[in-house]
């Protein structure tokens, strides 16, 4: 039977089945999910949100879901018919639909679409779900980024906060993020797991973007000449303008530095700051007229006087045939024992939050912290079981995310003694912490000793806590799309440079996306998933490029929505991970064998999907610095010989054939059982290798530890095989 005849049919019995109402507002506040509604309106989208339409009358808006499309159907409906559609109401993320199961669709011809609504952030709502509204004086906090499919920007007006959401199928992909000022339309909508929250904008292309201002930022404000009391930011306008600094150590500002006069090139030197501080600043620039323009106001980092020293560690195998000159280090079983020693190092503060936590060392350790003194804020994905929570101390104050939306609170970060520049780190990485993933599944930790960035981590970590103190307040607390980009991107770590991005206000994918693209000679990647298509066309056209032949392993290659077979199909060289133990990393390594190319690992929790790109809680490390993308490039080329049966170059941490003693040891330490032609190496926390005198008698070997100042440190041996095996030595 025909299917337009059938669906008449059937739109005929529902007429007797369904209620009338009166109009679209009636629907929304006196019908309920299932029951089958007449509703009457002109169209307001089109493409530019998918196969959804929104309708709307006199009395509000409602959304019409069809399925894939409107094949079923006379027309697809553009913005201006007039329709009346009878279906089912529906729910979906919180989004109060017909659809859908549609048993009629009747078009009028054109209509007038009304006129959008003037409103704010703060005022949408349920109450203007699924209609046409303004909202003017907007500014992008990520102007200047280009605009990727499937993704949220935050946007500000009037002085609050709101996000849109842009489809891949929108126009506006692939557009710049406008740094001028302008007035907004667009759909509002709803995507949240639980039905409350989670308003949205929907623009419907570049035409709902309107210009209100005379002058535009054509450039973000870019910081550079970073230094421990002083850095430079710079901008460009499309008009000739008198440009200044605001800046301040809080939002209210305060400071004025000049950015140069009657010019569309912009530069200001903020000098007389504080190191391992971070100053608020925007750009403002002035016309002769008057009028003018302002950015955004961003938070920046100026360099510390930490140390800058940036360890790597790993739990799986690594291949010591392709370091250039420092052994990455792999800790087996001991991954635990290595985080655990950084928790109790921590002296007055420890900042955690952590996706799941069971292990029972890292319990004894955040213990002993407690014991000593250290005040412990523990912010947990309130999901999952964190069994290991109800044995910490009782000093240990936790605060959970509970929306159940996506993975939640997918953090695993540590922060230690942010006030303290001789003492502050960030331990971080693809690890969480239970034993389970320190132990079977591989993953890898970081850790950097800088206090700029842990006072940025703490900046996101008090976003979600929801105070400052050490009780948290869970009626301002932010979590996933809530929060804002209130963070600074850049820093300096002993020299290198570092960016950070947190998920989903920061533009995390965007800006990885622009790693690839930006490959010039090596380009590797070792992921738990992958589902954005943009990331694995990107990577699929770095592969066509010629120039860069990019490699990698992903564990969940079957998963909904997975690029491995689209990167197979297109001859990319990508594996899927087998071996026992998932491959939990979510890390890439960029033009590791060429020093002249900003060799950069990109490395956190961050899996490559739209959860963590929009809902999740999440943090991304780019360190750009030859040394660390090196040692991760050993950990790579292991996984690689792994999945592809070469072991050739491996360096397993198997159980060592010999014993080490006294351990712990003040002076000296010996090995008994190595052979002759053994090579041992003393490397310190951080994978360095130490001088340390070496007597050889026989199967023993003397270690003059003397010299070495107290902690810890890791014994290596390597035989004639390549084999290399390792053990812990803790100096007095």
């Amino acid at each position: 039977m025909n299917l337009k005849l059938t669906l008449a049919l059937a739109a005929s019995f529902a007429a007797f089945t369904s209620m009338a109402q009166e109009n679209i507002l009636d629907m929304r506040e006196n019908y309920n999910i299932g029951q089958t509604v007449t509703v009457t309106g002109v169209v307001t989208s089109d493409d530019n949100l998918g196969s959804v339409r929104y309708l709307q009358d006199a009395t509000a808006g409602i959304a019409l879901y069809p399925g894939q499309d409107w094949s079923a159907w006379d027309a697809t409906p553009q913005i201006g018919d007039s329709l009346s559609v009878t279906g089912e109401i529906t729910e979906y993320n919180g989004l109060l639909e017909v659809g859908p199961n549609l048993t009629a669709v009747e078009f009028f011809g054109a209509g007038t679409v009304p006129e959008p609504l003037e409103t704010t952030p703060a005022q949408m709502g349920e109450n203007l779900e699924g209609q046409l509204v303004r909202v003017n004086g907007v500014t992008f906090p990520l102007a200047g980024t280009f605009i990727t499919g499937n993704n949220t920007y935050d946007f500000t007006a009037s002085g609050e906060t709101g996000v849109i959401y842009v489809r891949t199928s929108n126009s506006l992909v692939g557009e710049e993020l406008t740094g001028c000022e302008v007035d907004m339309l667009g759909i509002v909508s709803q995507f949240s797991f639980d039905g409350f929250g989670g308003y949205q904008l929907l623009p419907r292309g570049p035409l709902d973007l309107i210009p209100a201002s005379a002058l535009c930022f054509t450039s973000p404000v870019m910081q550079s000449n970073m230094a421990t009391t002083s850095f430079t930011l710079s901008w460009t306008t499309d008009l000739a303008c008198d440009g200044v600094i605001e800046y301040g150590l809080t939002e209210s500002l305060g400071e004025v530095a000049m950015g140069g006069t009657n010019t569309p090139s912009h530069e200001a030197n903020l000098t007389g700051l504080e190191p391992g501080s971070i100053v608020y600043a925007r750009a403002v620039c002035t016309l002769a007229d008057g009028s003018e323009a302002a950015s955004s106001i961003r938070p920046y980092a100026t360099v510390s006087e930490s140390s800058g020293d940036i360890h790597v560690y790993f739990n799986g195998p690594v291949d010591h045939s392709v370091a250039t000159d420092e052994l990455a280090l792999s800790l087996g079983t001991d991954m635990n024992d290595t985080v655990a020693a950084w928790i109790t190092s921590a002296q007055h503060t420890l900042d955690v939050a952590a996706y799941n936590f069971n292990d029972q060392t890292l319990q004894e350790a955040f213990n002993t912290a407690a014991a000593n003194g250290v005040q412990i804020r523990w912010i947990y994905e309130g999901q999952n079981a964190n069994i290991g929570l109800s044995s910490l101390d009782d000093a240990i104050v936790t605060h959970p995310r509970t929306d159940g939306e996506g993975s939640g609170m997918h953090n695993k970060f540590i922060v230690g003694d942010a006030d303290h520049a001789d003492k502050a780190f960030v331990l971080t990485g693809s690890t969480n912490l239970t034993t389970g993933q320190l132990v079977s599944d591989l993953n890898n930790v970081i850790v950097l000793e800088d206090q700029s960035l842990a006072r940025a981590y703490e900046l996101e970590f008090e976003e979600m806590w929801g105070a400052e103190g050490m009780e948290p307040n869970a009626a301002n607390a932010k979590f996933g799309p809530d929060k804002t980009w209130n963070t600074p991107v850049d820093f300096v770590v002993g020299g290198s440079p570092v960016e950070l991005y947190f998920s989903p206000s920061d533009g995390t994918t965007a800006a990885i996306q622009a790693q690839i693209e930006g490959a010039n000679s090596d380009f590797e990647f070792a992921l738990l998933t992958m589902t954005r298509d943009d990331l694995g066309d990107a990577i699929v056209e770095l592969n066509q490029s010629f120039f860069v032949s990019p490699i990698g392993v992903i564990e969940q290659v079957n998963v909904t929505g997975s690029e491995f077979d689209n990167m197979i199909g297109n001859g990319v060289q990508v594996y899927a991970h087998e071996p026992s133990g998932d491959c939990h990393h979510k890390y890439a390594i960029v033009d590791h064998g060429d020093v002249d190319s900003d060799p950069t690992v990109i490395t956190g929790s961050h899996n490559w999907s739209s959860s963590a790109e929009n809902v999740n809680d999440e943090n991304t490390l780019f360190v750009h610095d030859a040394r660390v993308a090196n040692l991760y490039h050993q950990e790579f080329r292991a996984i690689v010989n792994a999945v592809t049966g070469n072991v050739d170059g491996l360096s397993d941490v198997g159980e060592p054939t010999w014993s080490l003693m006294p351990n712990p040891a003040r002076e000296q330490a010996w090995l008994q059982g190595v052979q002759a032609t053994d090579v041992v190496r003393v490397l310190d926390a951080g994978g360095r290798v130490v001088d340390v005198e070496q007597v050889r008698q026989g199967g023993a070997v003397q270690l003059e530890l003397g010299r070495l100042t107290a902690g810890m440190y890791h014994v290596t041996v390597t035989s004639t095989n390549g084999v290399t095996t390792s053990g812990r030595l803790a100096v007095q």
